[in-house]
């Protein structure tokens, strides 16, 4: 397959059709969700709690990932997406008709995320088959630049949508989109992976389950990876303090529902940015390149803390720009170095344990922006950045990690199952 001939390639524009109906909800949904949650609660803790809700199910991906093998590729995609769009309908028709709860809604967003996390996996085990191992990181770098560019128009719009018309409304756009990706997704053509055919009974089921979640297990630990989750499982738990604050942290900053809505659109822009120069960094030593990428993220994050509105948001964008080749580079090795059986596995177990630390970190955020302010949480994720940095410097190993097509991140080998 040439350089670019997967941006012709018919599947993969199905796919990146996909991902820009789900970025036009997913930005609305973005501002609207926890907008929702705040209003329906008038306190920030109960913003925490539904960002450690979703955050909740991130951390229980790895769980769900066994479940696809028994589905193929197109149907699980299809339906996910069906489900998704109407738990969200739920939501405009209780508000009509019997009133809304926010513990339904922090319940809802969990299920949402949840189902989130059994068709990504799909979409990083599909890729490889779809473009070729050798155009990955070109491709993976449309395909998130599609998804972050939305992010930017539709989340900086949602803001000012969701001051117009209300968060319960703007959410129904939301459902809409997922309905209308989930009919594209009808449209895919390309080879399914083979679903075991012969009914198992009950504990034949729970065998085969702890089967393929070890094996992901077992894959991850014998990669290099088990070296860098450490602090990468610290700064995502900075994460987690942070986010659950920047609904307050932005409305104390430009007192508007709308500057919501810019602050997001600002860190989509930035790991949009990051996501168009990875292919121009990725030769440069990984090690290195972390290091001085979250140094950076770190300073401009305190910033973005402390300084004006004017100041404090291109500072939240510039930040964002090192989590977008961070994140590009770290999936790409794993399409293009591990077996195709095994991808949706290693993504998810590693997904997950990335998640770990990020709902202790929404309840600690929640915690300290309600005690305290929600400057507080944005400043304390600063100086996680820079710690993150840090880390990675002191270590032999990730210090003098090669460019990433260089480092072999993962042993090799055959597998035998055919889960995703």
């Amino acid at each position: 397959m040439k350089t670019r001939s997967f941006l012709r390639e018919r599947n993969f524009m199905i796919l990146l059709s996909g991902v820009f109906i789900n970025g036009i909800g997913a930005g609305v949904y973005a501002v609207s969700g926890m907008l929702l949650v705040l209003y329906l609660s008038g306190n920030v803790f109960y913003s925490g709690l539904a960002y450690f809700a979703v955050t909740l199910a991130n951390a229980l991906a790895f769980l769900i990932a066994p479940f696809a093998r028994y589905v193929t590729y197109k149907k699980g995609l299809i339906v996910c997406e069906v489900l998704k769009s109407a738990l969200l309908f739920t939501l405009p028709l209780f508000y009509a008709t019997i009133g809304l709860n926010v513990y339904y809604v922090i319940t809802l967003l969990f299920a949402v995320s949840l189902l989130a996390k059994f068709t990504y996996p799909i979409e990083s085990t599909i890729m490889p088959i779809i473009v070729g191992k050798e155009n990955i990181i070109k491709a993976n770098a449309y395909l998130q630049t599609v998804r972050e560019g939305m992010g930017i128009a539709f989340v900086a719009g949602a803001g000012v949508l969701v001051a117009f018309i209300g968060p319960v409304q703007a959410i129904l756009i939301t459902a809409v989109c997922h309905l209308l990706s989930s009919l594209t997704y009808t449209l895919f053509r390309f080879r399914q992976n083979t679903v075991p055919q012969e009914r198992q009974g009950m504990k034949q089921s729970v065998v085969a389950y702890k089967t393929d979640l070890k094996a992901g297990m077992t894959y991850i630990s014998q990669s290099l990876i088990p070296k860098m989750i450490g602090s990468i499982i610290f700064i995502n738990m900075a994460l987690g303090v942070m986010v659950p604050n920047l609904p307050a942290f932005t409305l104390m900053k430009g007192n508007s529902e709308a500057i919501y809505g810019f602050y997001l659109a600002g860190l989509s822009l930035g790991v949009m940015i990051g996501t168009l120069v990875t292919p121009k960094v990725k030769e440069c030593r990984f090690g290195l390149l972390t290091v001085i990428g979250f140094s950076s993220t770190g300073i401009a994050w305190l910033g973005t803390a402390f300084l004006p509105v004017y100041f404090s948001l291109p500072c939240f964008c510039i930040g964002s720009i090192a989590i977008g080749i961070f994140n590009i580079l770290i999936f790409s090795s794993i399409q293009q170095q591990v077996e195709e059986a095994m991808i949706g596995r290693v993504v998810t177990v590693l997904s997950s344990a990335a998640a770990v630390g990020v709902p202790v970190g929404s309840l600690i955020g929640g915690a300290l922006g309600s005690t305290f302010t929600p400057v507080l949480p944005v400043a304390f994720c600063g100086i996680a950045m820079l710690l993150f940095s840090a880390s990675w410097l002191v270590h032999p190993v990730l210090r003098k990690l090669p460019a990433i097509e260089k480092a072999s991140l993962f042993v090799q080998k055959p597998v035998q199952s055919q889960s995703v």
